[in-house]
């Protein structure tokens, strides 16, 4: 799988993204994940470096991370 990111500024310090998930991430979203294969469809909160994350949905494949992609109109 390659790595993709797409991303969208939606306001108030917010980034809705769709990316693997780091363990970074992962920690700062308070969730615990087995398997963390795939893309994530997630929220950053507070900028470049976020001091929240909450994960919203999981895709298994490129296909599925393209079309979420497109639904959402993410760069």
């Amino acid at each position: 799988m390659s790595d993709f990111y797409f991303s969208a500024d939606i306001g108030n310090d917010t980034i809705l993204c769709i990316a693997p998930i780091t363990d970074r991430r992962l920690e700062l979203s308070g969730e615990t994940i087995d398997d963390k294969s795939g893309y994530f469809l997630f929220e950053t909160k507070g900028g470049a470096e976020p001091s929240e994350v909450q994960i919203l949905a999981r895709v298994t494949s490129e296909e599925a991370a393209l079309r979420l992609k497109r639904m959402l109109s993410l760069e």
